[in-house]
């Protein structure tokens, strides 16, 4: 008697934008003349503030920076499909989530500044920031995803994380529980082929990183990453899904990451030249601008003014973060518990005693309150 089917896996790949800037019209989302500008606006401004970061870190005023360019349209456009009040809870390499979010960018600076005071998001957003230890922020969103559940208001609960971050079990105990539950919850993997130095061959034997959603009752699905448009119609459906109770969704958005993996990094040193030269023939920001193009809604002038306009805010974060008062060393005592342990105070009366004997009651008066940070 031959063995029964009992389930099989299909997995679709969606692709709507050539690399040539033509569209497959039947998959063509309804989306504003608007939002494709500010789709492209975003990408284009968040990479030349990449390269201005880039060169801050290399003359010494930045630390250690994780580079964005090439997956422009996973970062930026996914945060247009949803409210304020839904959860954005991106990776290490998420500069561009908060960007679209509507956070500063001198504050994405001081952050890898080491300072903490870079973890400053919008009024009224629900973001979190970062997870430096790749992983470790999946369960949670699946709690945020829970708890938009219960409140019973449509809310979703958005985020991140890389191919290698997809081997970890992080990523399969969060969709166990948003699979078991029907969490809104969207988990997008920006696949961009490398996880540091391993590549995605000798990351998982799976096909696809999309089928892993299938043994968790999760909706799973393929997407060209360096196609703005699909990206964004992707995430509008799982986000709408979401929104109706019908569960989460696994997005595999296949990219590229143009540059090292941070500036601690020589990408040269386990991947081809001519590896990187043919990913840039699909570059998410050429195409989309080609897709304008011939849409009429670009040419040569607004390119021009959009390049000027975009020095000079970048010039202006640059100039607010390097205007930034020193930071306080007290702060480092603080937001680390509701409720301070002994230790914790005792070493933050020992530095603040330090700082008296070395002439630093300025300091201290400046000190920011403490109430709700201290017992």
């Amino acid at each position: 008697m031959p063995l029964k089917t009992v389930v099989s896996c299909d997995i679709k790949r969606l692709e709507i934008l050539a690399p040539d800037g033509t569209v497959d019209k039947s998959l063509m989302p309804k989306i504003s003349d608007d939002t494709l500008l500010k789709m492209y606006r975003l990408m284009f401004q968040i990479r030349h503030f990449d390269e201005r970061a880039i060169l801050l870190q290399r003359s010494g005023r930045l630390g250690t920076y994780p580079m964005i360019t090439g997956q422009e349209a996973t970062q930026c456009v996914p945060p247009l499909c949803l409210k304020p009040t839904d959860w954005a809870v991106p990776t290490y390499r998420g500069g561009g989530v908060y960007f679209a979010r509507g956070m500063q960018m001198r504050y994405a600076l001081l952050y890898w500044a080491g300072d903490d005071r870079g973890t400053h998001f919008p009024d009224g957003s629900s973001d979190m920031m970062f997870s430096i230890p790749v992983g470790t922020h999946l369960t949670q969103v699946a709690g945020l995803a829970w708890g938009q559940k219960f409140k019973g208001k449509g809310g979703v609960a958005l985020t991140y994380c890389g191919d290698g971050t997809s081997s970890k079990g992080d990523l399969h105990e969060a969709l166990t529980f948003v699979g078991q539950f029907k969490l809104p919850a969207v988990y997008i993997i920006e696949n961009n082929g490398w996880a540091i130095s391993v590549p995605r061959a000798r990351q998982a034997a799976s096909q696809t990183l999309a089928q892993k959603a299938w043994g968790y009752g999760v909706h799973g699905i393929q997407v060209d990453g360096n196609d703005a448009l699909a990206v964004y119609q992707a995430t509008a459906e799982a986000v709408a899904r979401a929104r109706k109770g019908d569960g989460g969704t696994l997005i595999e958005c296949e990219t590229y990451r143009m540059s090292h993996h941070t500036t601690a990094d020589d990408a040269t040193r386990y991947r081809s030249d001519k590896e990187v030269e043919s990913w840039k023939k699909k570059d998410p920001i050429l195409r989309m601008k080609k897709f304008l193009t011939a849409k009429k809604l670009w040419d040569e002038k607004k390119e021009k003014n959009l390049a000027a306009e975009t020095q000079n805010w970048i010039n202006a974060e640059v100039k607010a973060y390097e205007e930034f008062p020193a930071p306080n060393p007290l702060n480092m005592f603080a937001d680390n518990y509701a409720h301070a342990p002994q230790h914790l105070i005792e070493q933050r009366a020992e530095l603040e005693e330090l700082l008296r004997f070395k002439g630093g009651a300025k300091i201290l008066m400046e000190l920011p309150p403490t109430e709700g940070r201290f017992p």
